[in-house]
């Protein structure tokens, strides 16, 4: 099974208990914190991805991460699972997959805009406007910028770009020069 249908079902599993018991932003936290603990040594992540290290020397570990950081008890759950599945080197997929699964029952959606240069406020409520009318959702953004645009904005919004960038405007013109249209 590849990662992102593994990290699919783990985080739908716990988005169902994080919002049945109320725990959504509980959870989120310590799934990130624990996320980024991990990702931050490569010696955790390493032993955790290693099949020659025992099931009982990670789950020692793990047992030891937990009582020091001290996650509750779904959390908890849901990393001694991932290990027991030998799954736990996908934990920052699950986060991310979780991350998308919550905003998604709230009706959020997160854009993923590069400008070619930083913009302001009213410019920026004016895009989620634009993208609210669009996809019916509310809108959280992140936002990078890109000098090579030249000006414009490109958007992401899941698996859908809106590029009204004048540099790919420059290149399509280009195209349609070279083919004599």
């Amino acid at each position: 099974m590849s990662a992102p249908a593994v990290a699919r079902r783990y985080a739908e599993a716990l988005a169902d208990v994080a919002f049945e018991r109320n725990a959504v932003d509980e959870i989120a936290g310590e799934l990130r914190a624990f996320a980024e603990m991990v990702e931050a040594h490569e010696d955790l992540r390493n032993l955790f991805a290693n099949p020659v290290v025992s099931q009982s020397e990670k789950a020692g570990v793990l047992d030891a991460l937990i009582a020091r950081v001290g996650p509750g008890d779904y959390t908890a759950n849901l990393l001694r699972a991932l290990l027991g599945n030998d799954r736990l080197h996908y934990l920052t997929q699950v986060y991310e997959q979780f991350v998308r699964e919550v905003n998604e029952r709230h009706g959020v959606v997160v854009a993923h805009v590069t400008t070619a240069a930083p913009i302001g406020p009213a410019e920026r409520e004016r895009l989620a406007r634009k993208l609210r009318e669009m996809t019916g959702k509310q809108v959280e953004f992140e936002i990078e910028t890109d000098p090579s645009l030249i000006a414009g904005v490109v958007t992401r919004v899941g698996s859908v770009v809106y590029d009204g960038s004048v540099r790919t405007q420059l290149l399509d013109i280009k195209q349609k020069l070279k083919s004599g249209e």
